[in-house]
């Protein structure tokens, strides 16, 4: 995800309004981060390398504008890095940011509530398409992230993570949702996920 990160590593986010403005332009500072920042710092690129892809496709199950979308995933690692002062050594890396970029985009689409939105469906092609299908591929996708778009919040999510590999326990885990509901709200939304992607195959 090449333009997924605007941060920098040394320890406070460019985008970041609400560090002390004083302490952010201390050239000091800036050379000497603190051993937190550090540590921060390199928990968030890990965060980023291993599951930027995640964040990118997440902000895409929510908003279907480009631009739109980036600056979720922008304002999901802000929230991240917000957040790693509190991040436990031994928690899941994976659920952690798929919480926080769930919560995020969730956010924008209860600010946006009025605004017309699109949607996504089964399992999001991991694969790189060859030339010859290409096309078919990225319209597959389209209909896909179309499709998830229009399930409502709760399962919307349930779907998504679903789609990025979560089992039923993980997908519990970052929701705090037993594994049962998750199974029964995942079952419902293939049912309606079928239907929607049949109505937009007749249209």
């Amino acid at each position: 995800m090449a333009q997924v990160l605007s941060f920098e590593y040394a320890g406070v986010s460019q985008r970041d309004d609400h560090v002390d403005s004083q302490r952010r332009d201390d050239p000091a500072r800036r050379a000497n981060p603190t051993a937190l920042e550090r540590d921060m710092s390199e928990t968030l690129k890990s965060i980023v390398e291993q599951h930027g892809g995640m964040i990118s496709r997440i902000a895409s199950s929510y908003e279907a504008r480009p631009e739109l979308a980036e600056e979720l995933v922008q304002d999901a690692l802000l929230a991240i890095w917000r957040a790693l002062p509190k991040f436990r050594g031994d928690a899941n890396p994976k659920t952690y940011a798929a919480r926080i970029a769930h919560n995020i985009c969730i956010s924008h689409v209860r600010k946006a509530s009025r605004r017309k939105t699109e949607a996504l469906d089964e399992r999001l092609p991991d694969a790189t398409p060859g030339p010859d299908d290409a096309a078919d591929k990225s319209i597959q996708r389209e209909r896909l992230l179309a499709a998830i778009r229009q399930l409502n919040l709760a399962n919307r999510q349930i779907v998504t993570l679903h789609l990025e590999g979560f089992s039923n326990v993980e997908i519990a885990e970052t929701l705090g949702q037993s594994a049962n509901n998750v199974g029964v709200r995942l079952s419902r939304a293939r049912s309606e996920l079928k239907s929607l992607l049949g109505d937009m195959s007749d249209d």
